[in-house]
């Protein structure tokens, strides 16, 4: 009997000691079954929305978390591959682009299609070894030229003549 009484005691013990512990604590937020489904639900329309504003890279590193979430899901891995077909499709576009303003001469808008292409990719070395050829072959823009291009010189008068 003494056993069973001091099981009693100290049962009783642990609940009232739990209690009085309770008092003030704060009670933690309830947690929602359906949150991580809605978490999901959103990241998707976000990578979507990503993907038709054109902004692809960042929609491809939202469908790779997706897929990390849930691995089970095929259809992140089919959007993953899609949108990797969809950059580089664009990346050579901007590539091309560049090489014919190199043939119009048009070094400026060259330079931003490599680069638009190397924000797409960071990877994409045609686009990194147009730009290096570029910037090798021109250092500076103007320079060529023998007068400042109007970016570089905030105090160039055009119908000044500079004189030396």
């Amino acid at each position: 009997m003494s056993c069973s009484r001091s099981y009693r005691l100290t049962v009783i013990m642990v609940i009232v000691a739990g209690l009085s512990g309770l008092s003030g604590c704060a009670q933690p937020p309830e947690r929602r079954v359906s949150e991580p489904v809605l978490t999901t639900v959103n990241r998707e329309k976000l990578a979507l929305r990503l993907k038709e504003r054109g902004d692809l890279a960042e929609a491809l590193v939202q469908w790779k978390i997706l897929a990390i979430i849930e691995p089970s899901n095929t259809n992140y891995e089919t959007q993953i591959d899609i949108t990797k077909q969809l950059i580089d499709k664009k990346s050579k576009y901007f590539i091309d682009e560049g090489i014919t303003s190199l043939r119009q001469g048009d070094r400026e808008a060259a330079r931003l299609s490599f680069l638009k292409a190397l924000a797409l990719n960071p990877k994409n070395n045609q686009a990194f070894n147009y730009l290096r050829q570029l910037t090798i072959q021109y250092p500076a823009i103007g320079q060529n030229s023998g007068r400042p291009d109007g970016m570089c010189c905030m105090n160039y008068n055009a119908n000044v003549e500079v004189k030396e």
